[in-house]
């Protein structure tokens, strides 16, 4: 019969320090106290899920108890280290505080305290999860841990440590397990792939390792999983058994968002979505290109990225500023969806804001702006095009050199052109103004000052000033072509009404003057 099968995390569980994965300053420390014999009588053990905190409990625990020890290592041989390794040994005894936070399962823990070990040197209690326990039970454990017998040692564990009680602090030597390195991660991927008799593309192992975000268990899982097809892992299959979008689509969002194009970016969304992936996966996904974009932009080209040319490509097309908006909007919204009734439209909301410039007057929106036109002109410059000169600058240059070429100006589009652009500019931003002005009588542009004709009080005027027409309207015509534009409405009573009317009567008092007050017909 076949033997029960194991999680591959469980078959890989390092038995050695020399075993484990990262963490190289805690097993140095460690192994050098086996060596030693300088074994605490406490240790706390802290870091994010599946960094080997557990593992190295167990470990040390048979490191201490081991009677033919390697280097700090045990030897995995002897009568200790081989009953420790089967969980027969009564001298090692692990607790989860998650499932055993009350203070009566501390002090039946505690009761035992008293027997000295019965094979090995030390008696070992390794309690996971130990922010988990009650007020009560850290301080039962408190007394315990200030005078424990020479034999006695606690290895605590946790995730949390802010949660521990200072007294609990104090007592302990820390250990802060940190997140273990993609490539390391790969690497113990890849060599139990090619020992179960796998395939795998080191891309797949690559995006594993980035899933995992730092956790070897993690990444086991996960491995795991994409084993069970039986068929060669690829990237894409790793995409499809966490859910995750493809490159190519996170890529395609991006480059949307770069050109604010709102409407491709929702055909992007909407693609999405009918492919069934996971909303919040896609923000996480979404976020990391974006993490990626930043670092590019601020670093330069990396490639050790997926994609390099391109990316870099697409860094160009943000400033830094916009870059962190919308790692902001995004980051906000993989939130969100956790209590959100509808997912997409969380994504949706998220994707159109992050389409959106920066609006508003405020320092943040303002210094976006400055950074965005910083990066054209940056842009302009590269390519060849030089700022206009002085005229001092000008005047200095030597006469004797050959002046150089006027570049023709264009001519500036006519005021009905600039008006008609601008008002299609203006119903694509508010559909809600562009209506109202198009209702109302367009007067004309003098200079450049181009005006409609409104009534006064009118709920439409009330309206446009409540969306804050003037200016929205203004941009809109600078955008069409005349950047000295300005827009006016006119309504009755307004300086410019109240002298037409004035220029009416005079014209009036003149005809009359003429052909005589009594032939004179005035229609209104």
């Amino acid at each position: 019969m076949d033997k029960t099968y194991q999680a591959l995390y469980r078959v890989w569980r390092p038995k050695t320090f020399s075993e484990m994965v990262g963490q190289e300053g805690v097993r140095k420390t460690l192994r050098n106290q086996v060596k030693t014999g300088r074994v605490a009588h406490a240790y706390l053990f802290c870091g994010s899920r599946g960094t080997g905190k557990t593992s190295a409990a167990k470990i040390m625990a048979r490191a201490i108890n081991c009677l033919n020890p390697r280097d700090g290592d045990p030897c995995g041989e002897c009568e200790s280290c081989r009953t420790i390794l089967a969980d027969q040994s009564l001298d090692v005894y692990e607790m989860d505080a998650a499932s055993n936070s009350r203070v009566e399962e501390i002090r039946d823990l505690l009761e035992k305290v008293d027997y000295p070990p019965q094979f090995g040197k030390y008696k070992v209690y390794i309690i996971d999860e130990v922010h988990m326990l009650s007020n009560s039970a850290f301080n039962a454990l408190l007394k315990t841990l200030e005078e424990p017998p020479d034999y006695m040692v606690f290895i605590l564990a946790t995730t949390e440590p802010q949660k521990l009680l200072p007294t609990i602090l104090s007592r302990c030597q820390r250990f802060d397990f940190g997140r273990i390195g993609e490539n390391e991660i790969a690497g113990r991927l890849r060599e139990a792939v090619e020992k179960a008799g796998a395939e795998a593309d080191d891309e797949a192992l690559m995006y594993i390792a980035r899933a995992a975000e730092g956790g070897m268990r993690d990444a086991f899982s996960i491995l795991d999983m994409c084993m069970g097809t039986g068929e060669r892992i690829t990237e894409k299959s790793v995409r499809a058994s966490l859910g995750s979008a493809d490159r190519e689509s996170l890529m395609e969002l991006a480059g949307h968002i770069a050109e604010s194009d709102a409407a491709g970016a929702l055909r992007a969304v909407d693609r999405v979505m009918r492919e069934g992936w996971d909303v919040q996966v896609f923000l996480k996904d979404l976020t990391a290109l974006f993490r990626q974009l930043a670092a590019i932009s601020l670093c330069g080209k990396d490639s050790a990225v997926q994609d390099a040319e391109r990316m870099a490509v697409l860094a160009e097309k943000f400033s830094t500023r916009r870059l962190m908006r919308v790692m902001e909007i995004l980051m906000k919204a993989e939130g969100d969806t956790r209590w959100a009734s509808s997912a997409r439209s969380v994504l949706e909301i998220a994707v159109l804001s992050a389409c959106e410039n920066a609006a508003g007057g405020d320092v943040n929106a303002l210094a976006e702006r400055i950074a965005e036109l910083e990066k054209e002109v940056e842009t302009l410059r590269r390519e060849g095009v030089a700022p206009a000169r002085a005229e001092g600058d000008l005047k200095a240059r030597d006469a004797s050199a050959p002046a150089a070429p006027e570049p023709r100006r264009r001519q500036p589009p006519a005021p009905n052109e600039v008006w008609k652009k601008g008002m299609k500019l203006l119903q694509e931003k508010n559909p809600l103004v562009f209506g109202l002005v198009s209702a109302e009588v367009y007067g004309g542009c003098v200079g450049h000052e181009y005006r409609i004709r409104m009534q006064p009080g009118g709920a439409a005027k009330k309206i446009m000033d409540e969306n804050d027409a003037v200016n929205l309207i203004t941009e809109s015509l600078w955008q069409a072509g005349d950047p000295e534009a300005r827009f006016e409405i006119l309504t009755e009573g307004s300086r410019e009404n109240t002298e037409w009317e004035k220029q009416l009567e005079k014209n009036e008092k003149t005809l009359a003057d003429l052909v005589g007050r009594d032939k004179l017909i005035v229609v209104d």
